[in-house]
């Protein structure tokens, strides 16, 4: 039997997607004000590192915007290069500070996370599904974290209003969180699909297990 796979969207990532977008844009205000004041005192002489500074914090306020208007996911993340930007000029600047290297490696942590994840946005949202195939059931509902369950362990399925649970041989329950994902009726419809056409029934319909004694 083929791979199928039910492509999902989590309201959760995107809420923290806005938050975040939200935190990013905070600090592009408090860097451009910072660096504006720089500017401004004259007995502050660099004048390119707060240039970069002003022009990183814009752009992101600007990367922003759009993407709050745009409706369509580019096939990377813009938002979170200009994020990446930002905070390696922040990085750049606290160079000149005093710090232990451990500290000035640290500050590169971050934007380099950034960059990651925007380079390869497009690619991690793909990675978001549900997926059968003739071994096993496979889910990816969080960007960092899976669940692969052979088919010839599951006992029984149940979907629940925020959850789906998958009762193992071993008699323990597996639970998948439901409740975020966007289009959860047609993703609840292309799961029972699934289980019913590989034999393994709802919880209700299976049959109780005798106690021994």
């Amino acid at each position: 039997m083929a791979v199928e796979t039910f492509a999902v969207r989590s309201k959760r990532i995107d809420r923290g997607r806005r938050v975040q977008t939200a935190q990013h844009v905070l600090a592009a205000l408090i860097l451009i004000l910072t660096a504006y004041g720089h500017l401004t005192d004259p007995k502050h002489h660099d004048v390119v590192l707060p240039i970069l500074e002003i022009a990183a914090g814009i752009a992101l306020i600007v990367t922003a915007i759009v993407e709050k208007v745009r409706k369509t996911h580019a096939r990377v993340g813009w938002l979170e290069l200009a994020g990446a930007a930002m905070t390696y000029v922040e990085a750049f600047a606290k160079l000149r500070e005093p710090h232990h290297l451990s500290f000035h490696i640290l500050t590169f942590i971050s934007p380099t996370i950034l960059l990651l994840l925007g380079l390869f946005d497009s690619r991690i949202r793909a990675g978001m599904r549900l997926e059968t195939n003739d071994d096993m059931f496979y889910a990816r509902l969080r960007l960092m974290r899976s669940h692969r369950v052979p088919w010839e362990t599951i006992r029984s399925y149940r979907i629940t209003p925020t959850h789906l649970e998958l009762t193992r041989e071993d008699d323990s329950v597996k639970r998948l969180k439901l409740k975020d994902l966007y289009d959860r009726d047609a993703a609840d419809a292309w799961l029972v699909e699934q289980f019913t056409r590989r034999g393994v029934p709802e919880a209700s319909q299976t049959p109780p297990v005798a106690s021994a004694g």
